[in-house]
């Protein structure tokens, strides 16, 4: 979702028929995606339109401050593809840093702690808001990008033909259609794309028959970076630190039970869940005082099979979803969108057209091995650790053991979570500030 300051879009922006790249899809990954080819396009003169269907949404700068709201986990690794383009200094303040990430099995005696600072480093990742993050991207979108991006909102694209030297897209908008055309189409419009199953581009979907429960907590006392996984007879929780608002304490709960709960959890009443959160994940920040809104919603692994084709791309959850056990789902898109971005600025740098097959089975195929490694990984270690039974149980506690007291298997553990054993793409960093334009915005569709 576009998201901006509303008062800084002029409206009355004529949509252009033709452009290099075509981004569907204005949420984070389509937003970060756009920031990630900012570079090249600037210096290779490429231009961009970002697609969204929804309306440019107005917020304040302190709406992301509330208990409501999603947050996402970054990886140091996603932090330093985001700060090779001079991103994450725009980030930071908002981000709260993990130092220590502690997990256990509810009801046995071994667990593990990986410490930043037995890493040498500054933090093991950072959580944002998702809010605040899709604010901070469209500022910079809007600031540094404006004589090469076209953000056009209300905007639903209804169909895509790429049998023909560059893609063409139909979409309505505001009761009217039109057409474009792009040497690149990019999906990024989220999970079971409407668009990718129109071209036959399917998925393989798993239901995991459970849900997930996601809010943000008052905590009693401050977490100290703290983040906690937890595992129960019923399913992992997740707690992740968040940055103070206000002289409140807060955290992120990511909690998955059976999908028989899921009519349950959504009308036990705050005071409830507090009190079941509380009973599984015991003390380690303290007393839950609060919860914020909350959300439930059915988890499934899907992959899509076909992720590339002449003039087309999929990223995102359109290319994948999966377990949020690990909160690797966003660190796994984001590799891939600044995985397509170095394959559109090699394109660039020979000549080629950028929405060539060639290069972007390249990118698929970095892609691929990146989703099946993370995903295979999520996937087993769901099953293990959502097992009752006892051999199960013993693998755990035997898993956590040597975690916790072979330092170079922990090594290895605690690199791969903080998403430091995949190679950092080489895309270039966004273009300066506009001065002109820093008072004003994008030439946007409004």
């Amino acid at each position: 979702m576009i998201v901006a300051n509303s008062d800084q879009f002029p409206t009355g922006a004529q949509v252009a028929k033709n452009y290099d790249i075509v981004i569907v899809g204005g949420g984070l990954v389509g937003a970060s995606l756009c920031l990630a080819l900012a570079g090249t396009a600037k210096t290779y003169g490429l231009s961009i339109a970002l697609l969204d269907a929804a309306p440019i949404e107005a917020t304040t700068p302190t709406a992301a401050g509330a208990l409501d709201g999603r947050t996402t986990a970054l990886a140091l690794g996603s932090r330093n593809l985001l700060h090779s383009i001079q991103l994450w200094q725009h980030l930071y303040p908002h981000a709260q840093a993990i130092s220590n990430i502690e997990v256990s099995d509810q009801g046995q005696p071994w667990k593990s702690e990986m410490q930043a600072s037995d890493m040498q480093r500054e933090a093991l990742g950072y959580v944002l808001q998702n809010q605040t993050m899709g604010r901070v991207f469209l500022e910079q979108i809007t600031q540094r990008c404006c004589d090469f991006v076209h953000l056009i909102d209300q905007t639903q694209v209804t169909a895509i033909d790429n049998a023909r030297q560059n893609s063409q897209l139909e979409y309505q908008r505001l009761g009217q259609g039109g057409t474009l055309t792009a040497q690149l189409v990019v999906m990024a419009d989220g999970g079971r794309s409407d668009l990718r199953q129109q071209l036959g581009m399917f998925d393989q979907i798993q239901s995991y028959d459970q849900v997930a429960l996601v809010a943000n907590l008052e905590l009693e006392q401050h977490h100290h970076g703290l983040a906690c996984e937890r595992f129960t007879p019923s399913g992992p929780l997740a707690l992740l630190p968040l940055l103070s608002f206000k002289g409140k304490h807060r955290a992120a709960v990511v909690w998955t039970q059976p999908i028989s709960r899921q009519s349950e959890l959504q009308q036990l009443s705050d005071d409830e869940v507090l009190k079941e959160i509380q009973q599984h994940v015991g003390y380690p920040m303290g007393e839950f005082r609060a919860i914020g809104d909350r959300q439930v919603y059915p988890l499934t692994l899907s992959v899509a099979q076909e992720q590339a084709r002449q003039g087309l791309a999929v990223v995102g959850n359109a290319a994948h979803t999966l377990h949020p056990i690990a909160g690797q789902g966003f660190n796994l898109a984001l590799r891939g969108s600044f995985a397509l971005a170095e394959s559109v600025l090699k394109a660039c740098k020979k000549g080629t057209p950028i929405g060539d097959l060639t290069s972007l089975n390249q990118f698929v195929e970095t892609s691929r091995w990146d989703q099946d490694r993370v995903i295979g990984a999520s996937d087993k270690v769901m099953k293990l650790f959502s097992s009752n039974k006892y051999h199960y149980s013993a693998l755990r506690q035997l898993g956590l053991l040597t975690m916790q007291q072979v330092p170079f298997v922990k090594t290895i553990f605690t690199r791969a979570a903080m998403g430091l054993d995949v190679p950092l793409a080489q895309v270039l960093a966004m273009p300066p500030v506009i001065a002109a334009r820093l008072d004003s915005s994008c030439e946007t569709d409004s």
